[in-house]
């Protein structure tokens, strides 16, 4: 297993355990005010972008592109104490769930340029820890009142044409003022990928989670001399390419972490910015080399709040005010679509 070029403990004492101090507050009332409007935005774009039978989808992530319980988490065998918890044993290996998506919130073919996403549940019988993730390092949204605004200018891009695309932007720009709209508006931009295989793309978590004694981000980092070249072609070429490559052999990505430094190389406060941390090889998520055929879309409902716990501290436990945001509009999507579950927006 191909490791990071620094050692754990040494990329690891550079991360600082005081990050608490830079977390954004708000009061109860300013939260509940804020996690009600998440939910209604969700609703009001479930509501736009129904199918053509009607039917309510998630209200992003709509349409996925390749999953699989065919997966796996194996753990890096050094991988430093502090953050061996849950299920970060040293040289273990967990089955996992995979789900692979495009972000907008109806179906379109996968030449579209689009957000991707990838969901990993890792998991025993009795517990589970949810990995969300989606390309684009920096975040559109600066915190979960941007990111309410982003929900609700979405609800009039799906209405598609000039027309849509004048009113998302509209909507951002009475929200958030001109600068900080356009600057959502390229973020999004930048972080829409085509024609490359999903197996050579780098997905992100953007918000800070708890990790031991640390705040960190984490991703999934494609490994190394990839070939981002599309093995196929069409309205599903992103699907048959994966389950192309799968036939071929296992198709992985690292799992690395990094951690809180500061206030300025890596904020709490701002998920635009992107942290200026070196990344730590804890693992690895593979898809088994195996054939594909039969594996569909799966009402398996990922989670922002873990549920691995471990006495000597948390697990990703999910830290600020976007996280918080996600949480509520998952539950709203599932809801919205009858699931069962709170699932990935």
């Amino acid at each position: 297993m191909t490791e990071a070029p620094e050692s754990g403990p040494a990329v690891i004492s550079s991360w600082r355990q005081d990050w608490r101090v830079a977390l954004p507050v708000r009061t109860p009332d300013e939260q509940a005010r804020l996690l009600e409007e998440a939910r209604r935005a969700v609703a009001d774009l479930q509501a736009v972008a129904r199918d053509a039978e009607g039917r309510a989808g998630r209200a992003l992530h709509r349409r996925p592109l390749h999953v699989t319980a065919r997966a796996r988490l194996d753990v890096s065998h050094d991988i430093p104490a502090p953050i061996a918890l849950g299920p970060f044993v040293p040289g273990a290996s967990w089955p996992a769930l995979v789900r692979l998506s495009s972000a907008y919130p109806v179906s379109r073919p996968d030449a579209t340029p689009d957000q991707r996403g990838l969901a990993a549940r890792i998991s025993d019988d009795t517990r589970r820890l949810d990995l969300l993730t989606t390309t684009g390092e920096a975040h559109h949204a600066r915190d979960g009142r941007a990111m309410v605004a982003a929900l609700a200018s979405a609800r009039s891009a799906v209405r598609g044409g000039l027309t849509g695309r004048l009113g998302a932007l509209a909507t951002l720009v009475r929200t958030l003022g001109p600068a900080d709209a356009l600057r959502m508006a390229r973020t999004v931009s930048r972080a829409a990928e085509s024609g490359a295989s999903l197996a050579s793309l780098t997905f992100y978590s953007r918000a800070p989670f708890a990790l031991g004694p640390f705040a960190v981000r984490y991703r999934f980092a494609p490994l190394p001399g990839v070939d981002a070249a599309l093995r196929a072609s069409g309205d599903e070429a992103l699907s048959r390419d994966l389950a192309e490559r799968r036939r071929a052999g296992e198709v992985a990505w690292h799992v690395q972490v990094q951690g809180f430094l500061d206030r300025e190389r890596t904020p709490l406060d701002d998920h635009r910015i992107a942290w200026r941390s070196p990344w730590l090889t804890v693992g690895r998520l593979v898809l088994t080399a195996e054939d594909p055929a039969g594996e569909g879309d799966t009402p398996v409902g990922y989670r922002v709040t873990p549920d691995w716990p471990d006495a000597r501290g948390p697990v990703l436990d999910p830290l600020g005010d976007l996280n918080a945001l996600r949480g509520a509009a998952y539950a709203e999507s599932a809801r919205g679509r009858g699931a069962g579950a709170a699932s990935a927006v």
